[in-house]
């Protein structure tokens, strides 16, 4: 679900809360931008599908299965859901969440709508509270009750993940984009009709992923260091791995703005 691949070698402003490498001479990476309803959300809150109201948490609800398989416009209209529900639910709490993440940003990057983008996938799908739960894991426990194409989009969404891809073979023709997982060390197979236009093999693509049958689907704004800085990217990983005292595989599902602006930092360092 990626509508725009920013050109190789162009520049974007990005920081924020994670520790990134201590390279002085860092310019901004260029982000991808794979789906834009979160952002559009957060533009504009009141625009989002409509949300009813949640109902009772100790309610038990009755097990309804997807049907089929979801399209581009069932994610887009769901995650608009999560943008609203999060924005309403969690009214006190984004500020807060925002602040940490972009907490080595200036305002004006702050404002940067690719970081916007940034900012609401990780909110949706990677801050958890204390008792580990996601946005899209309250939206499911106590959001509308979905059926259809809607439920599976949803479900899709609670299995979106951020990955670190190592990019192996490029195929435009079936717009088929394979790696291997950097930090959880197991292959994978990405659809992007937009990335498959930028990325070379060699290169890493840091982005969410939800699931597309047998292959994964890029959401939000991907990051991507070109090949010729994967060394520079992988000291940064270690780095980070160290002081925060965390295997690779644990960064990101416990770490993961740390280990976005590190990767973003990397991808705008001169080399």
């Amino acid at each position: 679900m990626s509508d725009a691949l920013h050109p190789r070698g162009s520049r974007r402003k990005r920081r924020g809360s994670g520790p990134g490498p201590a390279d002085a001479s860092e310019a901004a990476p260029q982000p991808t931008e794979a789906s834009a309803p979160a952002a559009a959300a957060e533009r504009s809150p009141d625009r989002s599908p409509a949300v009813s109201a949640p109902a009772s948490a100790a309610a038990p609800r009755p097990k309804v299965l997807s049907i089929g398989r979801y399209e581009r416009g069932d994610f887009e209209r769901v995650e608009g859901m999560l943008a609203s529900f999060a924005n309403r639910r969690l009214a006190q709490l984004v500020p807060q969440i925002a602040r940490g993440f972009f907490t080595a940003a200036t305002p004006q990057e702050q404002q940067i709508p690719e970081l916007r983008t940034a900012f609401y996938s990780f909110l949706l799908y990677g801050w958890r509270d204390a008792n580990g739960v996601r946005v899209v894991d309250l939206f499911r426990r106590v959001g509308p009750q979905l059926d259809g194409r809607l439920l599976a989009a949803l479900e899709a969404c609670e299995g979106a993940r951020l990955s670190l891809v190592a990019i192996e073979d490029v195929n435009p023709g079936k717009q088929r984009i394979r790696g291997r997982d950097l930090l959880r060390d197991e292959p994978v197979t990405l659809r992007d009709k937009n990335a498959i236009k930028t990325v070379r093999a060699g290169d890493r693509l840091l982005c969410w992923q939800i699931p597309w049958g047998t292959s994964w689907q890029p959401i939000g704004v991907a990051t991507l260091v070109e090949a010729r800085k994967a060394e520079a990217l992988d000291r940064a990983l270690e780095s980070m791995a160290n002081n925060l005292r965390a295997v690779r595989r644990e960064l990101p599902e416990r770490h993961a703005a740390n280990l976005y602006w590190v990767v973003y930092r990397v991808a705008g360092m001169r080399v």
